[in-house]
C-alpha cells in the first residue's frame, strides 16, 4: 500500500451478512452471523473470495483484535468499561485478552478495494461496545495482517491513512 496516499472510500456500496465459524468458548455455538459493509466498488468474484478468506481466518483475526485491545487497555489507565448494573464506567483489571470479549460487542465487517489491494476490518460500534470509547473502535487488516486499531471509523481510517497508520494507530503504542 502507498502509505503516502489517502483513500476515499466514502459511502457504502453494498451491505449483507454471512456466517462465520468462531471460537466456541467465546461464542456459544461456534458460529455467528456477521453483517458486512462494502465501501468501494468490487466484482462479485473479489467479494466472494474475501468473504471466504474472512470465514476461514476470523478466529485468528479476532484473537489479534483481542490482543491489541487488551494491550492498549492495560496501557491506558483512563479506559474503563460500562457496567450496566452499576450504571457507571468502572476499571476492570483483565488478566487475559479473552475476558474482553463480552465487553467489545459483535463486530461489523468492513471491506474496501483500494489501490489494487483488499482491506477489511472489524468495527465495534459504540452501541454494543462497552469500552470507554465514545463511538467504538475499528481495525484494518490486509489479508491476515492487522495493520491498524483505532478509535475511528473504517472509512475515515482509509481516507486519512497516513495519520492513522503512523500516529492514530493504537497498535503502535501497544506491545503486541
Amino acid at each position: 500500500m502507498d502509505y503516502n496516499k489517502s483513500y476515499d472510500v466514502g459511502d457504502f456500496f453494498a451491505t449483507g451478512s454471512f456466517d462465520i465459524k468462531c471460537d466456541p468458548i467465546l461464542y456459544e455455538n461456534g458460529r455467528i452471523t456477521l453483517d458486512y459493509r462494502i465501501h468501494s466498488k468490487c466484482h462479485s468474484k473479489d467479494l466472494s473470495e474475501i468473504l471466504s478468506f474472512i470465514q476461514k481466518n476470523y478466529r485468528k483475526a479476532y484473537s489479534q483484535v483481542l490482543a491489541g485491545v487488551f494491550s492498549a487497555y492495560r496501557n491506558n489507565p483512563k479506559w474503563d468499561v460500562w457496567i450496566e448494573e452499576a450504571n457507571n464506567f468502572l476499571r476492570i483489571d483483565f488478566t487475559e485478552k479473552e475476558e474482553l470479549h463480552p465487553y467489545i460487542g459483535i463486530p461489523t465487517i468492513d471491506l474496501a478495494f483500494c489501490g489494487g489491494k483488499i482491506f477489511w476490518g472489524m468495527t465495534f460500534s459504540g452501541g454494543t461496545n462497552k469500552l470507554s470509547y465514545e463511538h467504538g473502535f475499528c481495525t484494518v487488516f490486509e489479508q491476515e495482517k492487522l495493520l491498524v486499531l483505532a478509535d475511528s471509523d473504517f472509512s475515515l481510517i482509509l481516507k486519512w491513512w497516513d495519520y492513522y497508520y503512523t500516529n492514530g494507530n493504537i497498535l503502535k503504542t501497544s506491545s503486541l
